[in-house]
């Protein structure tokens, strides 16, 4: 059994991988409707809803990557304060933490917005119109990949990311 120290690490990489599978499940599932649909269009008969389930698909894989992504903490930054942390590594120490204590909140904030979002779509039974495909879940799924991603900034992997100079 793992102790305190690893359990969190454990349970961010084991979250990121659900939603890393559940991500290349939606790619996947985009890619057919996208198939499909220009098959179909050849012979008169376009997918119904194509477009708007395609919209919702791509919600999902982003959703689904933001915790992978966070995880190995690739997010993209403008380096401008590099330079002062090369020079000083407290500071850039400091920086990194600080980043991280940003990131978590960012995602504690996204994830209420998107899980209150949730309920006012399901109160208004808003459904996608030509496809009639309730909208809360998508908004419940984007709130639970920001909480795991609040978790995984918690516990990136390199900690530092990749300056942009």
């Amino acid at each position: 059994m793992p102790d305190r120290f690893h359990a969190g690490p454990l349970l961010a990489g084991r979250l990121e991988r659900g939603f890393a599978v559940a991500g290349a499940l939606a790619l996947l599932a985009m890619a057919a409707v996208a198939f499909l649909d220009v098959a179909f269009r050849s012979i008169n008969r376009p997918v119904t809803g194509a477009y708007e389930l395609t919209a919702v698909l791509v919600a999902l894989t982003v959703f689904a990557a933001l915790p992978g992504v966070t995880r190995r903490d690739e997010h993209v930054r403008a380096g401008m304060l590099g330079m002062l942390a090369q020079r000083h590594p407290a500071l850039g120490a400091t920086m990194r933490w600080l980043r991280r204590l940003l990131l978590v909140v960012l995602f504690a904030y996204l994830a209420v917005t998107l899980w209150k979002m949730g309920q006012t779509f399901q109160r208004a039974g808003d459904l996608a119109p030509f496809i009639d495909l309730p909208l809360a879940w998508v908004a419940w799924f984007g709130a639970a990949s920001s909480v795991v991603s609040a978790l995984c900034a918690l516990f990136s992997l390199r900690g530092t990311g990749a300056e942009l100079a």
